[in-house]
């Protein structure tokens, strides 16, 4: 069953979830596991591709939009993202229905009010269906 672990931080504002995702996604990378990020939207899965080019000097993590081609991360938004990928990096607002077929999710829970609402939403979600949770404080 998937392993769903949560990173919660009491940092708030734009971009807090998406800086932590690069660095769960980057530490994931070097572990050798393959990753989907699945983001809300199409502009977003833009934009953190964006961001993702625009990291520290001191940091590379290959990826790719969803159909641009094989990469170790891939970000992608919408529906399942059909190849095998070890770990979901979840940005959307609900968990997605393909959950299941990862080894492990993870959820990133900030100061924000909203986030920290829709993270206790998830982790009811999870805690329900029976998934094994962890929490990380950062």
């Amino acid at each position: 069953m998937t392993e769903v672990l949560f990173y919660i931080t009491e940092q708030a504002g734009t971009g807090v979830r998406d800086a932590l995702a690069w660095r769960i996604a980057e530490k994931a990378w070097r572990q050798g596991r393959q990753i989907y990020v699945h983001c809300q939207d199409e502009p977003h899965a833009q934009a953190l591709d964006q961001q993702f080019w625009a990291q520290p000097a001191s940091g590379f993590l290959p990826h790719s939009l969803l159909g641009e081609g094989p990469a170790p991360v891939v970000l992608g938004f919408g529906d399942d993202p059909g190849s095998h990928h070890d770990v979901l990096i979840n940005l959307a607002a609900a968990v997605p229905d393909f959950v299941t077929r990862f080894e492990r999710a993870a959820e990133m829970i900030t100061g924000d009010p909203r986030q920290r609402e829709g993270g206790r939403e998830r982790f009811r979600f999870y805690r329900e269906r029976g998934f094994p949770l962890k929490t990380h404080n950062l």
